[in-house]
């Protein structure tokens, strides 16, 4: 037998779950489709709701037909204290590449995603059409990893911008470079390891950092890191680092996850 069989099946609730035992909750339409007609459960069937901080409630089915599913919550768990905090910030690759990035970001846990404007950005895409479909994505990537919440998707930014709101959030971040001072990225990690602070990656543009860009994330106090000695595509370096990153902090010294 697949040994995934006995898991309790999980759903995602769009609302936050921290004040909701002992309620009765009606599931959203889509997961009350997924829960009626994909996974055939039942009245009765237990099931694990979890929504976008990390709060999960163990439920169960109370009634189910064609317009609404109704489950009893029985208890809720606050997100953990020890889940770690980490972003990508990247250049955006081109068409399904994209979507496969942030679906693979969800998978291993990363805490948000930030579309990021470089002076080589090949792709910037505007509009709230593309970012809604990430979310979708990232909760739905969510929910088959069974990772404790849900990938933020923030709205497209500049690099200036995006460094100066750091600042401003007492954030640290560690930038991907080709240059022959970049650290390895394992040492990297290993000196920031201690920090309570939210750790951001950031993965430039198939063309590269620019001068003034790497001068800027610099002076900005970021720390430049190799991962390989080949040259990787956006979606390759940014779902590398994050596995690496997630795998380093598994077991201990890991960071609180954000508030927002």
């Amino acid at each position: 037998m697949n040994r995934y069989t006995a898991l309790v099946r999980r759903l995602h609730f769009a609302s936050p779950l921290a004040h909701t035992a002992g309620s009765k909750l009606s599931l959203p339409p889509a997961q009350a489709h997924h829960a009626r007609d994909v996974l055939r459960l039942v009245i009765g069937d237990a099931i694990e709701l979890f929504d976008d901080i990390g709060c999960s409630a163990d439920s169960v089915i109370q009634s189910c037909d064609e317009r609404h599913v109704i489950v009893s919550v029985r208890s809720v768990q606050p997100p953990s204290d020890r889940a770690i905090a980490f972003g990508v910030a990247a250049a955006v690759p081109k068409g399904a590449r994209a979507d496969w990035m942030v679906e693979k970001l969800s998978e291993l846990g990363t805490s948000f995603f930030i579309p990021l404007v470089t002076t080589r950005s090949v792709v910037v895409p505007d509009g709230k059409n593309k970012i809604q479909r990430w979310q979708r994505l990232a909760c739905e990537a969510a929910r088959q990893s069974r990772a404790p919440a849900v990938m933020r998707i923030d709205p497209l930014i500049t690099l200036p911008e995006l460094l100066k709101r750091m600042n401003h959030d007492n954030q640290i971040g560690l930038c991907f470079s080709t240059q022959s001072t970049a650290q390895p990225m394992f040492h990297a990690i290993d000196q920031l390891r201690h920090t309570r602070k939210v750790m951001n990656l950031f993965i430039g543009p198939e063309g590269g950092w620019t001068d003034d860009e790497m001068a800027r994330m610099r002076a900005a106090g970021l720390t430049e890191t190799a991962l390989t000695t080949t040259i990787l595509r956006v979606e390759s370096a940014a779902v590398a680092a994050a596995a690496v990153l997630a795998t380093a902090f598994a077991s201990g010294n890991l960071i609180d996850h954000p508030s927002s």
